[in-house]
């Protein structure tokens, strides 16, 4: 009778140490997370900080967006031609944009590098179009 009743005991105080453990181990994970949200909680308050210098420069000094670089228009020009046209030499291109036929060669050469353009040659003369 003895033997049972520390048996019992023992068994009870397994499964509370048991309980003790399991209630650190989530302690442990609550305290864990309270130290992210502390650190987001910083982060959050350096961006809010950094997006007022930003909103104050923007109000005294004003925002300038660059223009478009004449190329990036020119090139722009182009697609569109090409989109509407279809296939077009580079001697046709230079007429309808008013450039030498060597600078529109470059830009053309310049967009199929890029993989904007496609040429193919058909009897001397290379014919551009739009990837698709």
């Amino acid at each position: 009778m003895i033997d049972s009743f520390f048996k019992k005991k023992s068994e009870e105080e397994k499964s509370k140490e048991l309980m003790i453990k399991q209630l650190d181990l989530r302690y442990a994970q609550v305290a864990i997370e309270l130290e992210r949200l502390k650190s987001l909680d910083k982060k959050i308050d350096r961006i809010t900080e950094r997006l007022k210098a930003i909103d104050s420069v923007i109000e005294t000094e004003g925002v300038q967006i660059p223009s478009q670089t004449k190329s990036a228009k020119t090139i722009e020009a182009i697609k569109l031609i090409l989109d509407k046209h279809g296939s077009m030499t580079s001697t046709e291109l230079s007429k309808l944009i008013k450039l030498s036929r060597t600078r529109c060669n470059e830009y053309l050469r310049e967009m199929e590098d890029i993989g904007i353009l496609v040429s193919r040659i058909n009897s001397r003369k290379k014919i551009y179009g739009i990837r698709q």
